[in-house]
């Protein structure tokens, strides 16, 4: 599980996208037990606020491909 953000097509047709995805760290115990791992309190800030979003430790959760 993690957030992601990527820009929709406007121009009509098919199309495939790709969106790089992220999750919120955790602490290391966290981590060790693999307890489905922390969510964000407000999950808006993955998409406005980059100022906020800038300061969460955060790690690489794979792509996404869409096809639209």
């Amino acid at each position: 599980a993690g957030y992601g953000v990527c820009h929709v097509p406007s121009a009509p047709g098919c199309h495939r996208v790709t969106c790089v995805t992220w999750r919120p760290r955790g602490t290391r115990g966290q981590r060790l037990l693999g307890t489905g791992g922390p969510q964000l309190r407000v999950p808006e800030v993955a998409v406005t606020g980059a100022g906020d979003r800038f300061r969460l430790r955060t790690e690489s959760a794979g792509t996404v491909t869409l096809r639209l």
